[in-house]
């Protein structure tokens, strides 16, 4: 037998959690053919992975990567940190099925989040047409979620109603076209527009038909941290009254959250959840808003915010909303510097010379709503990073936004810290924990067929890593360094990047 590679020499952790061993790695196409000893197998190429962990590529399971993957400088940042699959739709974002109206005000909206240009708003966009954009363009693995968002502004717009009954069957069948394209889950952001307007019937019942399917409920919750409790009794009823196992994005374990996730347990609950091993978050200025103030599209939210009165009123509210000593400028959605991004809201806000919810408003008026900012933590919610990675229900993703001069690190070191300062440095967890908490386990609970794991006739999605000196270089002041120790990567058999240099081919696929 001939292999058309192999990979010699190195210590392989399989993904499902199994201890390491010494083992080699055939590829023949795009999948693994043969592991174990194959000293003097004729190949057409050998690579030398002695010292080094082979591993099975990384699964981003929430990450906004799906457009900035097909060009531009944030391109390979997600493969320079061994993932070789994301999932798209996170939040429930995306800009299909949309009439052309309504694709406008969606990408309005998305924009804080995304390098858009390529989505086009001279007509609808359908599923199809959005698909288009990704066929022969992906330098990794791109996995489908149905969008909530999309799905309910094209079904119901941006009212604060519940859906009809004919609106409710729009939906269902819109969510079953996007299961029958090959979406692995059913993702919703509750609190975003228009998502955050739908009750737990409509929620239900969309669910329903992705659990006809074998998906999940995936969802970026209405409440985290004070607001845990009501956050989760919400995904459990779901989980219950859907028949479907559900993961909660983006989680943090601390001992309110832990107990909600222990009494799901309890009850027979099929749930898991994400987090990246940074203590802040990041999302658009918005998102601190009052709700009855976010409601509507964008027009009409600006409509809102420049009445005096509409400050005056919510003036409280959004004092208490903002720390203006943690929260970041990442991005403010212009080509041009305002000198803006890096700053915290509170250095901004002096430089204005305004009251804070003037302040706010008008970043927000001047930015027409692109103000991407990064929310630090309290410091005293710092350690419990430490049982939320230690949780045996944790997956690990970056929640990635390529987007301004001031980025999130996670999306640009996420995998690589993890296996250096958490793995390596704290011991929080093993190196097999790890990989799996990157691989095997986001594959198995999101169906992702024969990928995650490295087992004879899987994909061949492979990472190799010197586990001496991998780390995440990335931080606030230089988010976009690039990750130490990674070796390789493999798309599909493919070597796409070798010490961090990046090989020309586009390997990726619509899953």
């Amino acid at each position: 037998m001939k292999f058309d590679l192999v990979i010699q020499g190195g210590l392989l952790i399989d993904g499902t959690g199994a201890s390491a061993k010494r083992a080699d790695l055939g590829i023949i196409g795009d999948r693994i053919e043969a592991i174990g000893d194959l000293t003097g197998a004729d190949a057409e190429r050998i690579l030398d992975a002695s010292g080094k962990v082979v591993a099975p590529g990384f699964i981003d399971v929430h990450v906004h990567s799906e457009l900035a993957i097909l060009g531009g400088i944030d391109q390979y940042a997600p493969l320079k940190m061994g993932v070789t699959t994301q999932l798209a739709s996170p939040d429930g974002f995306s800009w299909a099925p949309l009439s052309q109206h309504r694709l406008l005000q969606q990408k309005a909206y998305l924009h804080a989040f995304y390098e858009d240009a390529l989505i086009e708003t001279n007509g609808d966009m359908s599923m199809d047409k959005l698909f288009s954009i990704f066929h022969g363009r992906l330098p990794s693995n791109l996995a489908l979620q149905v969008p909530h968002g999309s799905i309910r502004l094209e079904a119901v717009g941006w009212e604060d109603r519940e859906a009809t009954e004919d609106e409710l069957k729009r939906m269902e069948r819109m969510v079953r076209d996007w299961m029958e394209a090959g979406a692995v889950a059913f993702c919703t952001g509750l609190e975003y527009e228009p998502m955050r307007r739908a009750n737990l019937r409509e929620l239900v019942r969309l669910s329903k038909v992705a659990a006809e399917y074998g998906g999940i409920y995936v969802a970026h919750q209405r409440g985290y941290a004070e607001r845990v409790v009501a956050g989760c009794a919400e995904t459990f009823a779901i989980a219950e009254q859907a028949d479907i196992p559900v993961h909660i994005s983006h989680f943090a374990v601390d001992e309110l959250a832990g107990e909600q996730i222990n009494f799901a347990c309890s009850q027979g609950i099929d749930v898991t959840f994400d987090m990246y091993p940074y203590p802040a978050g990041c999302t658009h200025l918005l998102l601190a808003f009052p709700a009855e103030l976010q409601l509507g599209s964008l027009e009409e939210v600006k409509e809102r915010i420049k009445q005096k009165s509409i400050r005056q009123q919510y003036a409280e509210q959004l004092n208490k909303a903002f720390p203006v000593d943690r929260l970041r400028f990442a991005s403010l959605g212009t080509q041009e510097s305002t000198g803006w991004e890096g700053k915290t809201l509170g250095q901004v806000q002096q430089e204005m010379g305004l009251d804070l919810p003037d302040a706010i408003c008008e970043i927000l008026l001047s930015t027409d709503f692109q103000a991407l900012m990064i929310y630090h933590w309290p410091q005293e919610r710092y350690p419990i990073l430490k049982p939320t990675f230690q949780h045996p229900l944790h997956m690990i993703s970056t929640d990635g936004i390529y987007v301004g001069q001031k980025p999130h690190p996670r999306g640009f070191g996420t995998y690589p810290k993890v296996l250096g300062e958490f793995v390596r440095e704290h011991k929080w967890i093993s190196l097999e924990q790890a990989i799996y908490k990157m691989s095997g386990f986001p594959a198995r609970q999101f169906k992702i067929k024969n990928r995650g794991t490295l087992i004879e006739n899987h994909y061949a999605d492979i990472v190799i890593f010197d586990p001496e000196t991998i780390n995440g270089n990335a931080s606030f002041e230089h988010p976009r360094q690039d990750p130490s120790g990674i070796e390789y990567v493999l798309v599909n058999g493919k070597v796409i990047i070798h010490n961090n240099e990046i090989s020309s081919g586009l390997y990726g696929r619509i899953l």
